[in-house]
């Protein structure tokens, strides 16, 4: 693809992953540097000015983590402009931020997913513990709490409903917990190696992800094949039961009985130089800067 062609980055955003969103965006460009042109806007400061001169790209990279930019939002946005971007469409973005109805449709396709409940502001809660306790619209283990005794609802409550208007309530299942990032690439999804993720603290939070003391991170999984064939089979059925696009990473759990739990999709997973879904990109023999110039240029082949 020649250097000239121009491309939008846009990142930042105001949730509480937006400093995480800014690496991911350092990282990317990184990967596309002598490759493309590449023009970084921190949203929204610089929303103005991409607004101005849009029609010198060729295409957008959306590079966010959490609402408004991994929900469809900035998705819909480019569709109104008319910009080619890569990664999800806007309908596999806003499933795959809304918990329960990415729960709600895998479940529907077989995919095992723990018992859930959503909550509003006021609604009783009568349930068995141990539960998990989310904002349904975040990412990254914002907001998430894990509850094992009524005294310790009411805390895990507030701290989800702070960060969202909706919370759900889902059953626990403890075991080992993995994650498979799925990549589309020469015509076909892929699923690539198994990660197998070990948190030093109580689950897999928002602290123990960002910082690698409080995790340890194995890949490929040292699992055996028929179990790293099943967490990629669930990961592909996720990938495309949302309809997603380009990549996305799938979390599960396998419990003591060696049955696979789905948890949730990232559409728009850390692409950090210390996050997963590079880590496993390289681990599959792959090149993320290959991959963003195939998409790159797939979406800009179809523009009008």
């Amino acid at each position: 693809m020649a250097s000239q062609i121009q491309i939008a980055l846009l990142t930042g955003g105001q949730t509480a992953e937006r400093e995480i969103a800014l690496l991911s965006a350092q990282n990317v460009c990184k990967a596309l540097e002598s490759r493309v042109h590449v023009d970084l806007f921190d949203l929204p400061s610089d929303l103005d000015d991409f607004f101005r001169n849009r029609r010198r790209y060729a295409c957008a990279i959306p590079v966010f983590h959490g609402k408004g930019g991994e929900d469809g939002t900035v998705q819909g946005f480019f569709e109104t402009l008319g910009i080619p971007y890569i990664f999800s469409g806007v309908e596999a973005h806003a499933i795959g931020m809304d918990k329960a109805m990415t729960k709600t449709i895998l479940a529907a396709q077989g995919i095992k997913t723990a018992d859930w409940i959503v909550l509003k502001p006021g609604d009783a809660y009568s349930w068995q513990y141990p539960v998990v306790v989310k904002p349904l619209d975040q990412g990254s283990s914002v907001g998430v709490g894990l509850v094992r005794a009524q005294e310790e609802f009411a805390s895990a409550h507030t701290k989800a409903f702070a960060c969202s208007d909706h919370v759900l309530v889902e059953r626990l299942v403890e075991g080992k917990e993995f994650t498979v990032a799925v990549v589309d690439h020469d015509g076909k999804s892929q699923a690539l190696p198994v990660i197998e993720i070990r948190s030093k603290n109580a689950f897999f939070d928002f602290e123990s992800k960002y910082d690698p003391a409080l995790c340890d991170e194995l890949c490929p999984a040292p699992i055996d094949e028929a179990l790293a064939a099943r967490l990629q089979e669930v990961a592909l059925a996720a990938h495309k039961g949302i309809g997603a696009r380009h990549l996305s990473r799938t979390d599960m759990i396998v419990d003591r009985d060696g049955e696979t739990w789905f948890l949730e999709i990232n559409t728009i997973p850390g692409l950090t130089s210390a996050s997963l879904t590079p880590k496993a990109i390289a681990a599959a023999g792959l090149n993320l800067s290959d991959l963003l110039i195939e998409w790159i240029a797939e979406v800009t082949e179809k523009r009008p």
